[in-house]
């Protein structure tokens, strides 16, 4: 099942260019914050309280996370900003997208994938979209005088109903039901909710992807690889300058390095620029940052032991 989320996203991006329609009508019934929540409500059904201990070495892994994904990513944006030669909304979108913190719905979803630290990239995941709020009016006011008007009730809202809420469920349901409510086939269902939501989100945006030159295409695809390609380069040097073990090196790599889409369109929504380019920036970003880690995280997958001649699995 490594390959599920690689090739279910190639799935995805194909049917949403050729095939619209299904996207488009699944998207009028706004499902995107639902498969986020089913996602969390899993997460919260394969975990076990006795998990959720701080453990040590974490805080080190957390600070590491924060400098990357919210400090170092912002000044990487603001650099393309300035010097990329992209259209003024290119442009915006990717440093708007650099500001923001990591993806909700695959950041776990990916570790876990990969084998790593699936616990702390949850905890990652959470504490930086918490500190998020503060950081994103901050940085966008530092580097382009923007973003000082920036409300961080929606995001705190976003939060704790997407989130908190079905994952503290999933732990309630497991320490209620025990080993009932948890079956191997629940594994899927995150990869089928990230990939659902890559489909939908296609299916909205083909249009104005579409009407994008070439040039400007390349030029964007190309800027946003090396904006990925840079941040996960800094979480691998973070994670070999730490010591850290392979399990704690994947969640910080799948975690500091990814972005949020639904929350860089929100900024630009408030910033008023959600109506041109910048928007196609964040999707172009999204969809290839996506792609290229699900691709990589399948390579990282650990792979089953084969079973002896004679022997059964599990013993």
């Amino acid at each position: 099942m490594a390959w599920l989320l690689p090739g279910g996203l190639c799935a995805a991006i194909l049917l949403a260019l050729l095939l619209p329609g299904p996207g488009l009508w699944l998207a009028q019934w706004q499902p995107l914050p639902w498969l986020v929540a089913v996602i969390f409500l899993v997460n919260g059904l394969q975990s076990r309280l006795q998990e959720l201990r701080p453990e040590p070495g974490f805080g080190r892994v957390f600070l590491a996370a924060l400098v990357i994904s919210l400090l170092l990513s912002p000044l990487v944006g603001w650099l393309i900003y300035q010097h990329g030669g992209l259209a003024p909304g290119l442009a915006l979108g990717l440093l708007v997208v650099s500001v923001v913190p990591p993806t909700l719905s695959s950041c776990v979803v990916l570790t876990r994938l990969s084998g790593g630290q699936a616990q702390w990239s949850l905890f990652m995941t959470l504490g930086l979209n918490l500190l998020g709020i503060v950081t994103i009016p901050l940085m966008l006011s530092l580097l382009i005088g923007q973003g000082a008007a920036l409300s961080p009730w929606p995001l705190l809202h976003k939060l704790s109903s997407m989130v908190l809420l079905p994952f503290v469920l999933g732990l309630v349901l497991r320490q209620l039901l025990g080993g009932l409510v948890v079956r191997r086939w629940m594994g899927m269902v995150p990869t089928l909710s990230v990939v659902i939501t890559a489909w939908i989100t296609l299916s909205t945006s083909r249009e104005a992807l579409l009407q994008l030159g070439w040039p400007d295409l390349l030029a964007l695809a190309a800027w946003s690889l090396l904006l990925h390609g840079t941040l996960l380069g800094l979480c691998l040097l973070a994670g070999a300058g730490l010591g850290l073990a392979r399990p704690a090196r994947l969640a910080l790599l799948f975690t500091a390095a990814q972005k949020t889409t639904p929350v860089a369109v929100s900024v630009l929504v408030a910033m008023n620029a959600a109506g041109g380019l910048a928007v196609v920036g964040c999707l172009v970003f999204h969809f290839l940052h996506m792609l290229a880690d699900s691709l990589l995280a399948s390579r990282l997958a650990p792979r089953a032991r084969p079973v002896p001649a004679g022997g059964e699995a599990g013993l």
